[in-house]
């Protein structure tokens, strides 16, 4: 089922005892609507940064999921609009799972909720961002009735202050899922004048983050630039699996890939090129 409505552009997918089917759209479309609405009452505070944030509890279910989210990442960087996308596909998830299914994907734009109880093996391809082509790498998770996994980089829907082409987190939930990607994908940096950036507010006079300096454009990086802002990135996913916060990470910059998966007992990573 695909579900547009605003900036959400959802992808559902449901089985029970194996057998495809589709959730009720007219009752799914009127959820979604109340999220979209909660975030929208809230947007003055959801674009602060999060450690300016104190006082939730007058708040409604959806802000407080995009606060704690970024909270648990990284409160001094992110707003709460970091998390928005895996919020949404976590709030719908949620909401289906009344329904008794044994299999549940929600799919927002690459910011995924899944729920699964079926004890299947779910394998997730990792798709380039700018080209919408898969890439070789693909995860096989096993053993995790829900998570949440969600994909950034330098190309995508969002605005960036760093240079990863791609970093897919999986994480407890899509929410941290998706505010980690955004922390991560920032983190994979390097200072160099073959990158070229331009304040947010710019390019997004919308944006949350209106005085950060964004990348615009990636000129061609030397070897050690490349492996300098991979080994930020990797750093700062390790620290985040190390505090719980994440399950793994995959960082992608020109090509060449950087990992927290070392022989985890629930996620493994495949490369599918022959090397």
């Amino acid at each position: 089922m695909h579900i547009e409505i605003g900036p959400a552009n959802l992808v559902i997918k449901c089985e029970k005892q194996g057998i495809a089917y589709e959730t009720d759209r007219e009752k799914t479309e009127g959820y979604l609507i109340a999220v979209l609405g909660e975030i929208r009452d809230c947007l003055p505070v959801l674009r602060e940064k999060a450690h300016r944030i104190h006082r939730t509890t007058h708040m409604p279910e959806t802000a407080v999921m995009m606060i704690d989210a970024v909270k648990k990442v990284d409160e001094a960087t992110l707003t709460p609009m970091a998390a928005v996308a895996g919020t949404v596909s976590e709030m719908v998830r949620d909401f289906i799972r009344g329904e008794d299914a044994d299999l549940i994907t929600v799919n927002n734009g690459g910011d995924i909720a899944v729920h699964n109880g079926t004890g299947r093996e779910v394998t997730i391809g990792i798709g380039d961002i700018r080209t919408g082509r898969a890439t070789p790498y693909v995860l096989k998770i096993n053993g995790l009735d829900d998570f949440g996994i969600a994909t950034s980089g330098f190309g995508g829907r969002s605005l960036t202050l760093g240079l990863a082409d791609i970093v897919t987190v999986i994480a407890e939930n899509s929410a941290v899922a998706d505010a980690a990607a955004t922390f991560l994908c920032n983190s994979v940096n390097v200072e160099t004048n073959k990158v070229q950036r331009k304040k947010a507010s710019e390019i997004d006079p919308s944006t949350d983050i209106p005085d950060e300096l964004v990348t615009v454009r990636i000129g061609d990086l030397n070897e050690d630039e490349i492996q300098e802002a991979l080994n930020k990135g990797l750093t700062a996913a390790s620290h985040l699996k190390k505090k719980d916060v994440i399950y793994d990470a995959v960082l992608l910059l020109k090509k060449r890939m950087v990992t927290t998966i070392a022989g985890d007992e629930y996620i493994r990573l495949e490369v599918h090129n022959g090397g």
